[in-house]
């Protein structure tokens, strides 16, 4: 590939969302006073069928052009819509990979599990127009390494590598965590990134050399502080938007948050990250988080004493997890039900508000997320939790402009 026209690179994405993984490829954002500078990338085309994430995106015009969002099933959209394109990226739905779902796979009734189909549907389409994209960025969620295809012979990774390969595409796959790029979420995520064959397969080990050389936080290089709950949430401004927008816990969920107890750590801690700040997190009293396990057994509601009392069986799951501020945070998912994640704030007895999460993902504050009524703030917390990292989609874009272009400084002022 070569860019030397100085015309960017031109994106086609699928199964957008809210824009996470758009915004990490077109960079030009901050997160954490941290620069993220612009990357030779143009978006052409963004889809997704979540009125959600189509209105979020919409009200981020200071990054998209929304005139490039199609809203609507991508499987309704013909060949003759799409625009030519260099790189796809696709996030394609991951519930029916989710181990936390029921695991159905491409089996899944509501077709959800086959629409990587329709990245290669896509990808086939451009190449049939007579343009080969020179890559593509598939994201989706771990369970994804263990779902088979209905003939049970393949499992579902691998036949997209197949398939992909037919095509003329080399393909390289790793499962990604999120915290080791600059994000402050121990998010797990498998990878999956082809390029054409008239290019060396892409090497994962560039991920970690773009981070390196950009001086990212990772919780296994230095100062992996950076990276904590209490860091991440620091210093939100008093005009900051969605700032004070919160989803208030149900009386049932919000008594088992306040028999939790608060994790220890001061006020101070949450209101400016500081080198002082970043000393006092080393401290072990503030890695340690609470869960329902930290709950008087003989209090415990039946469901949650069935399992305190059996944890063989029940695998001893750690529900209604809080974690401390330093800490680093766990996977923020849609749902945001404090069961199953860690969207419980450390000090006081509610959900993270849409601003705190938001950089727990590496959204930009000025990021904007609907919040006028309940209905819309729900579906701030889906969006958020759906999304791809940005500041892990800049390391990826970046790393791929390098490698396809052998360019060793991609962004630019």
């Amino acid at each position: 590939m070569n860019n030397s026209s100085g015309k960017n690179i031109r994106v086609l994405s699928l199964f957008s969302g809210c824009g996470g993984m758009d915004l990490g490829f077109i960079g030009g954002f901050s997160h954490l006073g941290q620069e993220f500078l612009p990357n030779p990338y143009d978006v052409i085309f963004s889809n997704d069928i979540d009125p959600d994430a189509r209105d979020t995106y919409s009200l981020n015009d200071k990054y998209f052009d929304f005139q490039h969002f199609q809203h609507g099933d991508i499987r309704e959209i013909e060949n003759d819509r799409l625009p030519e394109f260099d790189v796809l990226t696709a996030g394609f739905p991951c519930q029916p990979f989710s181990n936390a779902g029921n695991r159905k796979g491409v089996q899944d009734r509501d077709g959800r599990g086959t629409l990587f189909e329709e990245c290669e549907r896509v990808m086939k389409s451009c190449i049939n127009k007579g343009h080969r994209p020179s890559a593509f960025v598939f994201e989706n969620v771990k369970g994804i390494m263990s779902t088979k295809m209905p003939d049970g012979t393949t499992f579902v990774p691998q036949e997209i590598e197949r398939r992909m390969t037919a095509f003329g595409y080399k393909c390289s796959m790793e499962l990604v965590t999120a915290s080791e790029y600059g994000v402050s979420q121990n998010r797990q995520r498998f990878i999956i990134i082809g390029v054409d064959e008239r290019f060396d397969t892409f090497d994962f080990q560039r991920l970690r050399d773009t981070a390196r050389k950009h001086g990212l936080a990772s919780k296994r290089g230095p100062e992996p502080e950076r990276l904590s709950l209490g860091c991440a949430i620091a210093g939100i401004s008093l005009e900051a938007s969605n700032r004070n927008d919160i989803w208030h816990y149900s009386p049932g969920s919000l008594k088992m948050v306040e028999q939790i107890g608060f994790c220890k750590g001061g006020i101070n801690l949450q209101r400016k990250a500081s080198k002082k700040t970043l000393a006092l997190l080393k401290d072990t009293s503030f890695l340690q988080g609470r869960s329902w396990k930290n709950i008087d057994p003989e209090t415990l509601p039946p469901r949650f004493k069935r399992i305190h009392d059996n944890p063989q069986k029940y695998r001893a799951p750690n529900f209604y997890r809080r974690f401390a501020l330093g800490e680093i945070c766990g996977t923020l998912t849609a749902s945001a039900q404090p069961e199953n994640c860690g969207i419980t704030h450390p000090l006081e007895n509610r959900r993270l508000s849409i601003r705190e999460a938001a950089r727990v993902q590496s959204f930009p504050d000025d990021f904007l997320f609907h919040a006028e009524n309940t209905k819309k703030l729900v579906g701030a917390y889906k969006v958020i939790g759906n999304a791809v990292p940005p500041v892990l989609a800049w390391v990826i874009a970046h790393a791929l402009y390098e490698h396809l272009t052998g360019a060793e400084n991609v962004a630019k002022k």
